[in-house]
């Protein structure tokens, strides 16, 4: 059972990589609502507006909403003396402050040394096409081309054929870039945008090469394009005197028509630069007297008015803008935290990566922590009404602030998770008080404290022992509260210890009674419920003992290993041995197929193909989770099932129909011969896998030596971790080199060496019947007639 209007991936098909997610049917929703980011966006943006309704005060404005042109229904005076914005005043302020700002042009000094170098190329590039021969017409057409996309000007025909008939000269080139050189030498050349203003207009010049600024208010001194026409009339008179009239008249021709503005107008940069001006501008106030009238019954309301009127209300609740200003702070620190939870999730626990229900889990604590308390402030309130000897404060340490963060240390089973939720609500409880620093402490760390004291625990009367430490600490904090306002030997602070401790009691109270609530919306399995399945008496089991014997005693030894590996590597134990203990139940379906199962020689894959065989070993997996939902085991426990085999391939199978096979007919594919995953997700699954597969192997050992079983362990964890199966486990190198050491030494413990006993009684008979005397057998030689049947003489084990 999930909450409701959300469902939980049971099946590996519904999610890539056994992800549990949150979900409605597809048919109803997009893909967008399915995916995992998406959804916890929602959960924190949700979170965070509920939140707000709940630490929001009531608002009253007290003055009626006009509009411009309403009636006022009655007289308002100014209560005090407050400022008003003069908006008019403001916006000329503004625009006095624009006109003072310059617009700012770019100066590109290298413009005549950009066109010169494109125009080398256009020549050089034309004299080499007609060294070629590829034709006049080609060669016109390719220059008038560069002429209009390189230097983004036009060249007429019969400047073409001059060209053409000079065989693209490059003395001609070198003139026109003369001339070129000329114009712009230390000259402004301005563009169509200062053509038509004043000479007086100050500007900026922005020098792009430099980052400099002339501030140049004289404008005369800037070139139009009239006048670059003229200067290059006089200049080719004096720079081209020596050369023929034509190739002059062509290069000023060809020349006036490359020349380009060197300072175009920065719109961009003029822009920003108004807006810096303008954000310095300061708005222009008046000032509305105490006791003036504002505005008077009857009165059509005007846009003054209703400034006046805006401004009064915002200052008498200048508070609750304070406050407001304070939630929004609040809620941005918890939408950190919240991307700190998802993104650095591999720091904590991998499911916290491929699930929202955590989180979902998470939110909806945090929402019930405060509607809890809340209600007990509203409580402490009425309590105060009827009894007046106790004094308000002392009613406040009785509401059960810890109760929320017991929730998530025990559901989740992670102290991080514990401190940030601690943190988290014990912030957002300040805002609910007077006392804010001091709540804040109170709240944080009895939080802590029961957080680190329920993880794991294994009994429900922890939460009754949690609640009893939590008031307990609850009495210190209190004390040193107490003593920091000096106000220690007084009644009061009797009244408030003794709330304090039935404060932490109610927590324990509230958690012990509301967890199997949660463990049944969400699906999670407490060490407690783990405690029940783990039960070996239950139903189940029974039956297994009777169908598969085999599978029932192979489930007990690795539960064993993966419980001893799982203390080592900081895994769950618990989870862990519980989980082995289900891990195949999938078997008692198709028992006899399993070969620790049969006892005859009778083996029931004689009679099936080698694809056969594999499909009906490898839909062991897929019926043990069809039984543990009946079961109602829990999605970990489920996901666990799913994952102890990963995509591991049946290999023995897997050759057998390698040698069978008629390569005429068909290919054995290897993807029919493995599991369908997915690989183990969790620390947990992964021992799981691993120790299924080093304990089944080891029952192959002819002679189990400590060397040999060592040697099988290592052997296994190789093979499984050369396929890949523990890339999304978790499980890193050193965890695999302690479960390697954890499984050699149970393992060791399982195959210990036996030694066989001597009938010292048919042995003193025999030697009587055949007339020897019977001396009585000594310690020393029971010690020389003992032959050790497995391994070396030097091991010995116990019995």
């Amino acid at each position: 059972m999930t909450p409701k209007g959300f469902v939980m991936y049971k099946h590996a098909g519904k999610s890539k990589g056994g992800k549990r997610g949150i979900a409605i049917s597809s048919k109803i929703i997009p893909p967008l609502f399915k995916n995992l980011s998406f959804q916890r966006c929602v959960i924190v943006v949700g979170l965070c507006l509920v939140l707000t309704f709940f630490l929001s005060p009531q608002l009253d404005f007290g003055v009626p909403e006009y509009k411009v042109g309403s009636i006022a229904i009655k007289d308002v005076k100014a209560d005090r003396d407050f400022l008003v914005e003069d908006r008019a005043s403001t916006e000329q302020k503004k625009t006095d402050a624009l006109k003072e700002v310059p617009p700012i042009y770019d100066y590109d000094k290298k413009m005549p040394a950009k066109i010169g170098i494109s125009l080398s190329g256009i020549f050089l590039h034309a004299e080499k096409e007609l060294q070629e021969n590829k034709g006049i017409k080609k060669i016109q057409q390719s220059v008038k081309t560069r002429f209009e996309n390189d230097l983004r000007a036009s060249i007429a025909d019969s400047e073409l054929k001059e060209l053409t008939a000079k065989k693209f000269s490059f003395h001609i080139c070198n003139n026109i870039v003369k001339l070129i050189y000329s114009a712009y030498e230390q000259r402004f050349i301005g563009d169509e945008s200062l053509s038509g203003s004043p000479k007086s207009t100050h500007i900026i010049v922005h020098d792009i090469d430099t980052e400099k600024e002339i501030h140049l208010k004289d404008l005369s001194s800037i070139l139009t394009m009239e006048d670059v026409s003229s200067l290059l009339r006089t200049r080719a008179i004096t720079l081209l005197a020596d050369e023929d009239k034509k190739v002059r008249k062509l290069s000023l021709s060809v020349a006036e028509k490359l020349i380009r503005p060197n300072i175009t107008f920065a719109k961009y940069a003029t822009e920003q630069r108004k807006n810096e001006t303008l954000a310095t501008v300061k708005p222009v106030f008046y000032k509305v007297l105490k006791n003036e009238m504002i505005v008077r019954e009857g009165q059509k309301m005007t846009a003054v008015d209703l400034e006046k009127l805006n401004t009064l209300s915002k200052n008498e609740h200048e508070s609750w803008f304070i406050h407001t200003s304070l939630l929004v702070g609040m809620f941005i620190i918890f939408m950190i935290l919240s991307i700190l939870l998802f993104n650095i999730s591999k720091n904590w626990s991998a499911s916290l990566k491929r699930s929202n229900i955590d989180p979902l889990f998470m939110a909806l604590i945090a929402l019930l922590q405060i509607i809890l308390v809340k209600a007990g402030i509203f409580i402490a309130e009425a309590m105060d009404s009827s009894l007046q000897f106790v004094p308000l404060d002392a009613y406040f340490y009785a509401i059960p602030f810890t109760a929320g963060a017991m929730l998530i240390a025990v559901m989740l089973g992670s102290k991080e998770m514990g401190l940030i939720f601690s943190l988290f609500t014990s912030f957002l409880i300040t805002f609910l008080f007077q006392d804010k620093a001091g709540m804040f402490i109170y709240s944080l760390g009895g939080s802590i404290v029961a957080s680190y004291y329920l993880i794991h625990c294994k009994q429900r009367s922890a939460f009754f022992k949690a609640g009893l430490l939590v008031g307990l600490v609850n009495c210190l904090i209190m004390t040193a509260l107490a003593l920091l306002t000096g106000k220690f030997l007084n009644t009061e602070t009797v009244f408030k210890l003794f709330m304090a401790i039935m404060g932490g009691i109610s927590s324990g109270i509230i958690v012990s009674g509301t967890i199997p609530l949660f463990e049944t919306l969400f699906g999670y399995k407490t060490d407690i419920k783990l405690l029940e399945l783990a039960n070996l008496n239950q139903p189940i089991f029974q039956e297994m003992i009777i169908s598969a014997p085999g599978t029932y005693h192979h489930s007990i030894i690795v539960a064993s290993m993966v419980e001893a590996a799982a203390e080592e590597i900081f895994a769950n134990p618990l989870l862990a041995k519980v989980s082995a203990y289900y891990h195949d139940i999938g078997k008692m379906k198709k028992p006899l197929y399993f070969v620790e199962n049969q006892q005859t020689w009778e083996n029931k894959h004689d009679k099936l193909t080698p694809s056969m065989s594999s499909r009906v070993i490898i839909s062991h997996v897929k019926d043990g989770c069809e039984m543990a939902r009946k079961l109602k085991l829990g999605s970990q426990i489920e996901d666990i099932i799913r994952q102890h085999h990963g995509t591991r391939l049946a290999m023995y199978f897997y050759e057998k129909a390698k040698k069978e096979q008629d390569r005429s007919r068909h290919v054995i594919l290897e993807s029919d011969f493995r599991y369908p995953g997915p690989k183990p997700q969790s620390k947990e699954a992964g021992l799981v896998l691993i120790a299924d597969s080093v304990e089944a192997s080891s029952r192959t050992l002819k002679d189990p030596t400590p060397t040999r079983i060592r040697a099988l362990v290592n052997a296994r964890i190789r093979e499984i971790v050369e396929d890949g199966q523990l890339a999304e486990s978790e499980l890193t190198f050193s965890d695999l080199h302690k479960i390697a050491g954890s499984f050699t030494r149970i393992l060791n413990g399982i195959f210990h060496h036996r030694i066989e006993y001597i009938d010292t009684d048919k042995a003193y008979k025999n030697e009587e019947k055949n007339g020897h005397t019977r001396k009585k057998p000594t310690i020393k030689n029971i010690r020389k007639s003992l032959r050790v049947t497995t391994g070396t003489p030097t091991h010995y084990g116990t019995t």
